[in-house]
């Protein structure tokens, strides 16, 4: 009788610890946040439920190991789970917003997952990873998945490389903040490094307005909108990606300032690249490669002042005569 009191004894102790599984392994529990503004420097591992936004402040550090699984249940926005209210730059949706610094390093044997907590997960389940003003953070071996912005920033610094971002409204998407005056990161262009991702699978790829952005060395695939869309003034590169299968493969409004060369572009839906109606200058984009050597072919596939004398001119020649063989993930 005392070797059974013990043995349900030591079961009731894992139970409070963590989950039995069948095979005697024993998992850690998960654990549930939110609505929280965290004080001190903080560590998460294993499964994280977040109920509501999470904020990390200006002096703290979100670390979130290798293998973690971080879920968002979906909020209800007139609920009293948002910080700061769910205008511009926050989110209605559940959210950790980095005015500190978030380094999410997984790795290729472990990576970290961002998704949805609905038995049913749909695209915008929760908000982002928002960061506002904030420098120094890290996404690196991660998947991301059904958020409205897989990864979002004002004004902040954000390393993104050897990511997954799929079933996202949209995958990635950073501006300068002109708008609401008084949030963290207003008037400051964001700055990314975009490395080694597939980007694939959401409503709309990878966001840039008026800020900086490197962009190489990604797949870009059937993303339902566009795979790329650089809007006004921006500096940077777009290089060595493989952008197929997105309804535009790179689109322009009011654009300028980015180096686009060495991406194999091809096989977009309505077009491998095109300009906004309000695109008043020229785009260069020579050598880069479309699928083909053909001018004519290549042209069907580029909406620009050639198709519409009022809008401005896509510059692609020379083109590549073969593929890029080191681009794309």
């Amino acid at each position: 009788m005392k070797t059974r009191r013990n043995r349900w004894g030591l079961l009731a102790l894992a139970a409070g610890i963590g989950i039995v599984t069948s095979f005697g392994e024993c998992r850690a529990a998960s654990r549930e946040v939110g609505r929280e503004i965290l004080t001190k420097d903080t560590v998460w591992t294993g499964e994280i439920v977040v109920t509501g936004d999470v904020s990390v402040p200006p002096g703290v550090t979100l670390t979130i190991e290798p293998g973690t699984t971080v879920r968002f249940r979906k909020i209800d926005p007139a609920s009293d789970r948002n910080l700061f209210g769910t205008d511009s730059p926050y989110y209605p949706q559940a959210e950790i917003i980095v005015t500190g610094r978030l380094i999410a390093r997984g790795s290729a044997g472990k990576p970290i997952l961002f998704t949805s907590a609905e038995a049913v997960p749909q695209p915008a389940d929760w908000g982002a990873l928002n960061f506002l003003g904030s420098t120094g953070n890290v996404v690196e071996h991660c998947r991301i998945e059904y958020a409205y912005n897989g990864i979002h920033a004002h004004g902040a610094q954000v390393q993104i490389r050897d990511s997954i971002l799929a079933k996202n409204a949209v995958a990635i998407s950073v501006k300068k903040e002109e708008e609401a005056k008084g949030t963290p990161g207003f008037g400051i262009p964001a700055d990314i490094t975009v490395t080694g991702n597939l980007v694939e699978g959401n409503k709309g790829g990878i966001n840039v307005r008026t800020s900086r952005a490197v962009i190489s060395r990604n797949t870009i695939r059937n993303n339902t909108f566009f795979g790329i869309w650089i809007k006004e003034q921006c500096r940077g590169e777009i290089s060595r990606n493989e952008i197929t299968g997105n309804q535009k493969g790179i689109f322009f409004y009011k654009a300028e300032g980015m180096t686009i060369s060495a991406n194999n572009i091809y096989d977009n839906l309505s077009y491998n690249l095109a300009v906004a109606d309000e695109q008043p200058r020229d785009i260069p984009a020579a050598g880069n490669w479309f699928g083909t050597t053909d001018r004519a072919k290549i042209g069907e596939l580029i909406f620009d002042g050639a198709a519409d004398p009022t809008v401005a001119r896509i510059v692609v020649d020379p083109v590549l005569g073969a593929r890029v063989t080191d681009a794309g993930r």
